[in-house]
């Protein structure tokens, strides 16, 4: 289990990396478009994204992984790993604030994605 404080920290750090992603995607979106995305729901955001270039998908992907995290934030599910439900390292969470899946599951899916290619 982790930390309350901990979980505050990662969730402070979720949430300013998230006003970052998506200001960068609103501005790129913008000058791309030239419709004002600013009041756009961050779902609808991402899937903007995925008509894009490569910079705009990948952002968008980002921003998708920081969601989730946040969610699983409120819902007390933070730290759990989305496949297996066991506990993902502290470390990993201290990288990547917004990792859903223990380094084994990461593994296992990175695996299938290069063997399916």
């Amino acid at each position: 289990m982790l930390d309350i404080e901990i979980v505050a920290q990662l969730q402070k750090n979720l949430v300013n990396e998230k006003e970052t992603v998506r200001s960068r995607l609103e501005d790129a979106l913008t000058t791309l478009t030239g419709l004002d995305v600013s009041s756009v729901p961050t779902a609808h955001l991402i899937k903007l994204c995925r008509r894009e270039s490569n910079t705009l998908h990948a952002d968008g992907l980002r921003l998708e992984k920081i969601d989730a995290a946040l969610c699983a934030i409120h819902t007390g599910l933070y730290g759990l790993c989305a496949d297996c439900e066991e506990g993902i390292a502290l470390e990993d969470l201290q990288n990547d604030p917004a990792e859903l899946r223990c380094e084994e599951c990461r593994n296992h899916n990175h695996y299938h994605h290069v063997r399916a290619s």
